[in-house]
């Protein structure tokens, strides 16, 4: 019997064994999905922290919930550990690493290559891997095959079969998570296609497959490079609609009432998480391989860029106007989260704008009910403080950076002395309110 019929027919009688690396936003609740399945899952990660707590039934991702995670740990369809020669258990592998960018702006491919080398090393032959990472186009064939067939000495199509799936997580979202999202599909010949079909439409409702890896790969730069470009354009009229005295709110508003070629977008004080402001700087990667110049996404990735630097002005345009300077004033930023009613501050300009106001000599608090503590770029350190009628007072400006629905803007707009709204939560400006 070959590899290929060897593992449909596991995943038909429900008793192959997957395995997550990566236990994550993105790996954790694609885990459990399976284990919802009585699909039994063995969950990686090098973190012995979150390992401890997915075995003790504790849940540290806010888009699963709580009892769902216990059930599947406590009836055993889900465990986790941080030995990697358990990989060799596993006929499946979806890989939900990190993949930031390195200080110069570069995709920092160490994750992948690490999980890579550990899949080579413990695999056994008839595994399907997946990768689900943001990355950019021709990652699958061009960086991960090689390093899989060196370290294990097997070969794709006879003895693995290797995919591009890209995660499509949004944190927060009440109407769309893993199972309902539609997931795309990219497997380097037609025995990787089928039996990752049959395999993710156990955890996700609908596939929908492509062609090759690197269309997949290319689905998903194309979907968050869509939204940088036109937030970024967006906030490129903002900064223009705000020095011609237009507001830009009533703008949109107004637009959007055309009930065809428009969609709203909506402008902040830049553009944070885990994909938009990362994947334009993955596809100039490769486009330079190319030697193709992506002049409309550059230009928009440094708009968004530039973002905090324009806020900070803001600020000190709004202090100033008080006969204040950033120099030595109290200023509160309410949230840090890169976007409302979610704990992560992942590449969150509010960060940025803070580091600008603290090295600009501005005393830096900040409030927000999701995040506890902050380390900013520059290796600032804050614990968020109590939101209260005397921090509001204490402060010479107040910062709205997040849109949390926790906010009362009547309570802080009473006690305030000047706010900086950069998420249009007070409709009107005024004497002391200081729109984007």
């Amino acid at each position: 019997m070959d590899y290929t019929t060897q593992i449909l027919q596991k995943i038909t009688s429900n008793s192959e064994v997957v395995g997550v690396i990566g236990l994550g936003y993105v790996g954790l609740p694609l885990a459990v999905n399976f284990a919802e399945a009585s699909v039994k899952v063995i969950g990686f990660d090098k973190n012995p922290d979150k390992v401890d707590k997915i075995n003790h039934g504790t849940n540290y991702i806010k888009d699963i919930r709580d009892a769902v995670l216990r059930e599947v740990v406590e009836n055993i369809t889900l465990s986790a550990t941080t030995d990697f020669s358990r990989i060799g258990e596993c006929d499946a592998l979806l890989i939900c690493v990190p993949t930031p960018l390195d200080i110069f702006k570069k995709p920092d491919m160490s994750y992948i290559e690490s999980a890579c080398t550990e899949i080579g090393r413990y695999m056994k032959a008839g595994t399907f891997i997946s990768l689900e990472s943001t990355t950019y186009p021709t990652t699958t064939e061009d960086f991960m095959l090689p390093i899989i067939e060196r370290e294990s000495g097997l070969k794709h199509g006879d003895d693995f079969w290797l995919a591009y799936s890209p995660e499509r997580v949004d944190p927060g979202n009440k109407s769309f998570h893993t199972r309902n999202t539609p997931k795309v599909l990219g497997a380097m010949n037609p025995d990787g296609l089928e039996i990752g079909q049959a395999l993710y439409k156990k955890a996700i409702d609908h596939i929908h497959p492509v062609s090759s890896p690197r269309i997949a790969e290319m689905v998903k730069i194309l979907e968050n490079t869509y939204r940088l470009v036109n937030i970024s354009l967006i906030n490129e009229l903002t900064l223009l609609a705000g020095k011609m005295d237009i507001n830009i709110w009533e703008v949109i508003d107004a637009a959007k009432t055309k009930p065809f070629g428009f969609q709203p977008f909506y402008p902040g004080p830049g553009i944070g998480g885990h994909c938009i402001p990362l994947d334009p700087f993955y596809l100039e990667h490769i486009a330079k391989k190319f030697s193709f110049d992506l002049s409309m996404i550059h230009t928009a990735g440094h708009i968004n860029m530039r973002m905090p630097h324009y806020m900070y002005i803001k600020i000190a345009t709004a202090l100033n106007r008080h006969k204040k300077a950033v120099n030595g004033s109290n200023i509160l930023f309410l949230g840090v989260a890169y976007k409302p009613n979610i704990d992560d501050e992942r590449e969150s300009p509010a960060l940025e704008i803070i580091d600008i106001v603290a090295h600009k000599g501005g005393q830096v608090s900040y409030h927000d009910p999701f995040i506890p503590h902050i380390k900013t770029h520059e290796g600032n350190t804050f614990d968020s403080v109590e939101l209260n009628e005397e921090t509001i007072r204490a402060a010479d400006c107040v910062v709205l950076t997040t849109n949390h629905d926790a906010f009362d803007v009547h309570f802080i707009q009473e006690h305030a002395k000047m706010i900086v709204d950069m998420r249009n939560m007070i409709k009107e400006a005024g004497d002391k309110v200081y729109k984007l």
